[in-house]
């Protein structure tokens, strides 16, 4: 079975690094999936859920926007803003990002920027919350996830 070299950068770390049976990504136009020999593309990310399938495993990532190349030679590289693994988001943390986010809209002093900075984080705090809410389940440490809690 063919599949795709897959990276995800960001400026502080490579996220993820896998061979992928495919890869759904959030663009403008909506989610975009792709699967190997896919034509090359290159396409903005918006604030979402990226779904990484290897043949064993999938991964769930939150990406805050960011670009997707995909390349000849069955080979993908995403550029996030910012990401990380569904295991790895705060939920409290997001919750106080979005309450903030919310608040600062609320005010008539905002300036049409400043305005747009809030929705944008408004928008990354409830993708957070939602992939978190969406992914949380026990850990089985029969799958190899040293992460289980009873």
């Amino acid at each position: 079975m063919d599949t795709i070299k897959f990276q995800l950068v960001t400026p502080e770390r490579t996220v993820l690094s896998e061979e992928l049976i495919s890869l759904t990504c959030p663009t403008p136009q909506g989610f975009i999936t792709i699967l190997p020999s896919h034509i090359p593309l290159v396409s903005n990310l918006v604030p979402g859920e990226l779904h990484a399938k290897t043949q064993n495993r999938d991964f769930f990532v939150h990406v805050a926007g960011g670009f997707v190349e995909v390349k000849p030679g069955n080979r993908i590289t995403v550029l996030a803003d910012a990401a990380e693994h569904d295991t790895e988001i705060d939920i409290e943390r997001a919750e106080r990002a979005k309450q903030r986010a919310e608040k600062a809209m609320k005010e008539a002093k905002l300036s049409a920027e400043e305005y747009a900075n809030m929705a944008a984080s408004l928008q990354r705090s409830l993708s957070r919350i939602n992939i978190a809410r969406k992914r949380s389940r026990p850990r089985n440490p029969l799958a190899g996830d040293s992460t289980y809690t009873e």
